[in-house]
């Protein structure tokens, strides 16, 4: 029998963006949302996995990026430390990308395996301009999170560990992955930044679409193609900055 899982979220931080630029694609522009930053602890079959590692601190986000917070004592490490679990037991990390907030304080897990998009990879070591600072990259004058980290790549759609399953969902950034995870309720998709909010799952009436795109991707087309991806095949989704999912302590939510 398959392992089934539980996934806990994890809060990192919070990030204030401007509703139509980031989660809901041109409309609610001037609008400041509160983003959570959610990293995420799966456990099942004796496993501790992660899915992203969160958040930098309060004064990266500020001085490098835009207005965020990360109060003190809520990086991944220091909110699993509250949890009651050490991180020489995560066994391994899958990063859905490697934008900043997805992967700082990973090197605070020295026994886990990195594990990430090789697409992703390769354009996070080698980005355009315009995603220096979203990569944290040299060029912007910044040490990226993963700088020196061995990862293991990996390449189309690929089962993991038993029961986790890699998916490409490029858009939001070209080597963005979802994760699927099996539970007692069905699939639970962790999908990163491929949508921001529930909104993304429901029409666009205002174009007349089936679901509304948010605003923050590399590439369009392929973000689409991914939501649908997603849509058809996922049981349930979780997003990195969905508020729904604050105070939520594990998923599948117990009846």
């Amino acid at each position: 029998m398959t392992i089934e899982y539980t996934i806990k979220p994890i809060l990192t931080g919070w990030q204030y963006l401007d509703k139509g630029l980031y989660a809901t694609f041109r409309d609610g522009l001037g609008t400041i949302l509160q983003h959570p930053v959610f990293a995420w602890l799966i456990e099942g079959g004796g496993h501790k996995y992660l899915v992203d590692t969160g958040m930098a601190s309060t004064e990266i986000s500020q001085k490098f990026h835009h207005e965020g917070r990360q109060d003190p004592g809520t990086a991944v490490h220091e909110q699993l430390a509250k949890m009651g679990v050490s991180t020489d037991e995560i066994e391994a990390i899958i990063f859905t990308h490697l934008h900043w907030d997805h992967c700082y304080n990973m090197k605070e897990f020295k026994k886990a395996r990195y594990i990430t998009s090789d697409v992703e990879y390769d354009f996070a070591t080698n980005p355009i301009p315009p995603y220096w600072a979203s990569y944290e990259h040299e060029k912007a004058g910044l040490v990226p999170p993963f700088k020196g980290c061995a990862f293991e790549l990996i390449s189309g759609e690929q089962e993991v560990f038993e029961g986790i399953t890699i998916v490409p969902t490029p858009g939001h950034s070209p080597g963005h992955i979802s994760v699927s995870i099996n539970t007692a309720k069905g699939d639970y998709w962790i999908v990163g930044d491929l949508m921001l909010c529930r909104e993304n799952l429901q029409p666009d009436k205002k174009h007349g679409w089936p679901l509304t795109p948010p605003g923050r991707f590399s590439n369009f087309v392929e973000l689409w193609y991914s939501m649908e991806k997603v849509v058809s095949r996922a049981d349930f989704v979780l997003m990195t900055h969905d508020i729904t999912e604050l105070n939520v302590p594990v998923y599948p939510i117990p009846e």
